[in-house]
């Protein structure tokens, strides 16, 4: 079995399908006051046909880069 890396950040999975926003590089997750939770894509900072909030759950992703410090890819 190979060795997995260290987890950096685990997925939050309350009920919903795994996302591959959980696990890719470019999520920046921001979570208001009232505790509700939502993953910003930061690719939309610069390149437009990326969402800032994409609905969850996404499965396919042209821009979707594993975090290598997340052990778990969706699937």
């Amino acid at each position: 079995m190979a060795n997995r890396p260290v987890l950096a950040r685990q997925p939050i999975n309350k009920g919903m399908p795994e996302s591959l926003c959980e696990t890719c590089v470019h999520l920046r997750e921001v979570v208001t006051p009232k505790q509700s939770r939502f993953l910003l894509c930061t690719l939309s900072t610069t390149e437009p046909e990326f969402p800032k909030y994409p609905r969850q759950p996404v499965v396919v992703c042209d821009g979707y880069r594993p975090n290598v410090e997340s052990d778990a890819a969706p699937g």
